[in-house]
């Protein structure tokens, strides 16, 4: 039986992998943390996009909104919903695929201002393409990497860039393993880092996950 490793907590799996943990196949940990950094809440823009949960978290934990609201993804925005009684204007429909979905943001948008909650460490794609009369980058919180020795799998799972730099501080991947990366950003550092990767992961990732498992397993 594979042994699998996925770059997040357990709690931020959803009840096909969450199962897959609890019978002892997979091991869910993040290697990376987060911490507040202090910022004033901005004002005069029309969007606030956000990027992941975690902005979300930083953000409304101090700042209240009246713009429309803009996610990087279903499960983001599903969280946004859910978590804030919040009616998400825009998602990108496959958020493994950023470069295409910050062109089709940046057309829906029309020319208004977004504020992009972000990490020090945000790749920023969406508001690369947008004029900086027209954006607020907004850094709400720092992301850390954790060190973690992880034992030998035959899949892992990575779900951001930062894990896969994480990882790698603290551990080698096995030649003979599988590698799945959560979106085109996180399969580009991978292959940076010279590993080669098996399985991109683009719309509803865990989802996509759970289905691309059950053919291997």
């Amino acid at each position: 039986m594979s042994r699998i490793f996925i770059s997040k907590d357990p709690e931020d799996l959803n009840e096909g992998l969450y199962a897959l943990q609890h019978n002892g196949l997979l091991e869910a940990q993040a290697l990376i943390d987060f911490e507040a950094l202090p910022f004033d809440c901005p004002t005069n823009y029309d969007i606030l996009f956000l990027a992941s949960i975690r902005a979300a978290e930083f953000f409304f934990r101090q700042c209240i909104t009246q713009a429309t609201i803009a996610c990087a993804g279903l499960e983001t925005a599903k969280k946004v919903a859910e978590r804030y009684q919040k009616e998400i204007a825009f998602i990108a429909q496959q958020s493994g695929l950023p470069n295409e979905e910050a062109t089709r943001f940046n057309a829906w948008r029309k020319g208004r201002s977004v504020c992009f909650p972000s990490s020090q460490l945000s790749i920023g794609t969406y508001a690369a393409l947008i004029p900086e009369s027209e954006k607020i980058i907004l850094p709400v919180y720092t992301t850390q990497f954790k060190k973690r020795h992880i034992t030998e799998k035959d899949i892992y799972v990575f779900s951001s860039p930062s894990n896969v730099v994480a990882f790698l501080e603290h551990n080698t991947m096995p030649s003979q393993a599988k590698v799945v990366a959560w979106g085109s950003s996180t399969a580009q550092e991978l292959v940076k880092k010279q590993i080669s990767v098996t399985k991109v992961l683009k719309g509803q990732q865990q989802s996509e996950l759970l289905t691309w498992l059950s053919k291997i397993l």
